[in-house]
């Protein structure tokens, strides 16, 4: 990179260039929503009860008139059984629509899930099929039959959605920073479907009770490989594209009669309209060099890459998993 320095050297400025564009926001966000994050793991309904609980105490603080009024609100609740995965999710939606009728619902809220992930998004058939699935299963909470059919309805055209994406990406010049976020959270929420769909099928809710295990795993860790491998060849693809958008301003060090300014190097990324408010001396000669190290040392892609290593590991306990709910324990 020149400039005298030692490849240790520019390995630690360039650290801190990268640590600087984190913190001020010069970074993009592809991750998975934290909702969704949190409802895929065996521990889906333990989730539940401490959202529920965090609900319920939050609510109790700000207006406790009402609490005689929320628990006939609530005790449909009162048992949930197998408050798992998807499932999980839209019980937490549901109660947080309770609660927001009385109060506005915080911004973590899985509730706001949607807007979270696809912003001010004017067309999106992903958000569309996801959308309508949750629409669905809320409706549909305590029927699994019918689940179960809406289920095998929406993950197909979800997955064609999905694919459509994906081409635009690769190959039709869509890329975009939150292309990829939105393929990302398609691709948690339409394998976690396809767990939902095995789970009702081992439990006996289809027209016909499938007994293999075994198929029923395979044939979700497929899709979950299939996901992984497009991941990886979305993310070159995104390298690529964030070579297109991402600059150093550079400034020489200037003087005049009330004293000099130092040279200063700042990263901009012009899909975010944002730059750092670095005062670096230190500037890479390209982009190349940061936006290696920016993939290589970027927390958001090593998490990506966990969430459907994971997946795949725990495909088995995931279809068989059975916890119930009870507002009683909140």
């Amino acid at each position: 990179m020149g400039y005298g320095y030692s490849k240790e050297e520019e390995e630690i400025m360039m650290s801190d260039m990268f640590y600087k564009a984190e913190t001020h926001g010069v970074i993009p966000d592809i991750t998975i929503d934290s909702s969704l994050l949190m409802y895929s793991g065996l521990d889906s309904t333990a989730v539940l009860e401490q959202h529920s609980s965090q609900m319920v105490s939050d609510l109790v603080s700000k207006v406790p008139d009402y609490m005689t009024d929320l628990g006939s609100s609530l005790s449909a609740f009162k048992h949930v059984p197998n408050a798992v995965g998807l499932r999980a999710l839209v019980i937490s939606f549901l109660l947080d629509l309770i609660v927001s009728s009385l109060v506005t619902a915080p911004e973590y809220s899985p509730l706001n899930m949607m807007r979270r992930v696809f912003a001010e998004e004017k067309a999106s058939e992903v958000r569309d099929s996801m959308d309508e699935y949750l629409k669905r299963l809320q409706k549909y909470v305590w029927e699994p039959e019918q689940v179960l059919e809406e289920t095998k309805c929406l993950e197909k055209q979800l997955s064609r959605h999905l694919t459509c994406l994906r081409n635009s990406m690769q190959k039709d010049g869509q890329m975009s920073s939150r292309a990829m976020k939105i393929w990302a959270n398609g691709a948690a929420f339409h394998a976690q479907m396809l767990i939902h769909e095995a789970w009702l099928m081992m439990a006996g809710y289809g027209t016909k009770k499938e007994k293999n295990l075994d198929v029923r795993v395979a044939s979700v860790r497929n899709m979950v490989d299939h996901y992984r491998k497009h991941l990886e060849d979305l993310l070159d693809k995104y390298k690529s594209y964030k070579h297109t958008n991402l600059y150093f301003i550079k400034s020489q060090r200037i003087c005049a009669a009330f004293g000099c300014s130092d040279p200063h190097c700042s990263v901009y990324d012009e899909e975010l309209g944002k730059s750092t408010p670095s005062k670096d001396e230190f500037c890479p000669e390209s982009s190349d060099a940061y936006i290696n190290y920016m993939f290589s040392n970027w927390g958001q892609i090593e998490k990506l890459n966990e969430y459907f290593t994971d997946l795949k590991t725990n495909i088995r306990e995931l279809i068989t998993q059975n916890r119930n709910f009870t507002m009683e324990n909140v």
